[in-house]
């Protein structure tokens, strides 16, 4: 069995497909559908969207055309797509940084077809922002509760992945050849390029050993031997 060392290249690969698994096997979590459904109820009767409609309204009702009064919109209007999600924020409750905001991505089971807007690219890249505090009470306070518990769940997520990714790095930095490696954690091998344990489990003779090494180390005996020589000869 030949001896494959473990570079910081083959650390990397291996690394990474252990994140990857990783992920792949504990997703980050995302708003329950409960979550989602409550935010899009309340962005629909927040403050600020009853008013919109109701301008708007009244602008029909009066014949009043958005583009009159020098092509200016006067009146707010329905956003040209559907609304899919919004980027719910949050201002988080810290006596060190009264800037902190909390953030979530909330994704709709259905979509919004009348979210009222006043500029015609409000909307034309990514979700609309909306903020917590800009619900009605009622509604802040249930999805207040709700934002809560996805954060908890989100911050126990991220702490076990970190734990996780601390953990690979630690036993990565502790091996010195893939051997080592797989002794101590033989499922690690589904994470390792093919080549690396194809050239793992290659038989070599004592010859092709020296070789191998040689081209590890990128060692050149020809300086090495004159030097040897040359110090033999001077008595050295």
């Amino acid at each position: 069995m030949a001896s494959v060392r473990m570079t910081n290249d083959l650390r990397y690969d291996i690394r990474r497909n252990a994140e990857n698994a990783y992920d792949l096997a504990n997703p980050e979590p995302i708003p329950t559908t409960e979550y989602a459904d409550r935010v899009r109820r309340a962005v629909i009767n927040s403050p600020a969207q009853k008013f919109l409609k109701d301008m708007a309204e009244i602008g029909a009702e009066r014949g009043i055309n958005k583009l009159e009064h020098g092509n200016q919109k006067i009146l707010p209007f329905v956003n040209k797509d559907p609304i899919t999600g919004v980027d719910l924020k949050r201002k988080a409750p810290s006596t060190s940084n009264t800037n902190a905001v909390e953030r979530h991505t909330i994704k709709f089971s259905t979509q919004m077809h009348k979210y009222y807007v006043t500029e015609e690219n409000y909307n034309r890249w990514g979700n609309p922002t909306v903020w917590v505090e800009d619900f009605s009470d009622d509604d802040r306070l249930e999805i207040t509760d709700l934002f809560l518990a996805h954060e908890a769940r989100h911050t126990t997520w991220f702490g076990s992945k970190q734990s996780y990714e601390q953990s690979i790095r630690d036993l990565l930095d502790s091996v010195t050849t893939l051997k080592q490696l797989l002794e101590v954690w033989p499922a690690a091998e589904s994470l390792v390029p093919a080549e690396k344990i194809q050239k793992m489990h290659t038989k070599e003779n004592r010859k092709q050993q020296a070789k191998r090494v040689r081209e590890e180390v990128n060692f050149d005996p020809t300086v090495a031997n004159q030097a040897v020589l040359t110090a033999k000869m001077l008595g050295g």
